[in-house]
């Protein structure tokens, strides 16, 4: 390996040691919490060396939001890999979103709580997702708009509402609750 594929390396691995130490703060103590002085005393470099990454910490944000999102439609696009009922890939693409949101709480919440912008990665998520309702109701792009929409809400409201109820040891019944939900909002939009 050459010098310049080492620098390059090393590089990447430190923008990664930023972005693992911003998420471990807002672990522990939210997204209040995360400064760029935070983040380089936690890495143990200067704050010169993370502004040299990220202009500011919106922009650090917001890579961890892009990063996310193509984690989340990585394991979306996983899930939905042997499923081609339409009806059962609306449940898949929900319960992917639960589950990412059980298990990466501080990201989901700054992906969709925070009014973050999201990018590319959200689109090309979300164009899956209209197409599954597209083929599911047979209606047209601009007809399932509100249908996503309606899905939308009632998974973030259903996922921020049940999140802290499954805090509190009922994870299980939080999950099942999410089912039922789901289940009716895919029967109410079931076509004639």
């Amino acid at each position: 390996m050459g010098h310049i594929e080492r620098k390059q390396r090393e590089r990447e691995n430190t923008k990664n040691s930023i972005l693992k130490a911003a998420l471990d703060i807002a672990i522990a103590e939210g997204w209040t919490a995360v400064t760029i002085r935070r983040i380089s005393e936690k890495i143990e470099y200067t704050t010169s060396i993370v502004y040299s990454h990220f202009e500011n910490k919106e922009a650090l944000l917001l890579e961890i939001v892009d990063q996310g999102f193509e984690k989340l439609y990585k394991y979306i696009m996983k899930s939905l890999k042997n499923e081609d009922d339409p009806k059962k890939q609306i449940m898949i693409v929900s319960l992917a979103n639960w589950d990412f949101a059980m298990t990466n709480r501080e990201l989901y919440n700054l992906m969709f709580n925070l009014n973050r912008p999201s990018g590319d990665n959200a689109t090309k998520g979300m164009q899956i997702i209209e197409d599954i309702f597209i083929q599911y109701t047979g209606k047209s792009r601009d007809e399932v708009e509100h249908i996503v929409l309606n899905w939308i809400c009632l998974r973030r409201g259903c996922l921020n509402l049940l999140i802290d109820f499954s805090m509190q040891d009922k994870e299980t019944d939080s999950r099942q609750l999410y089912i039922e939900f789901m289940n009716r909002f895919i029967y109410s939009i079931t076509p004639d």
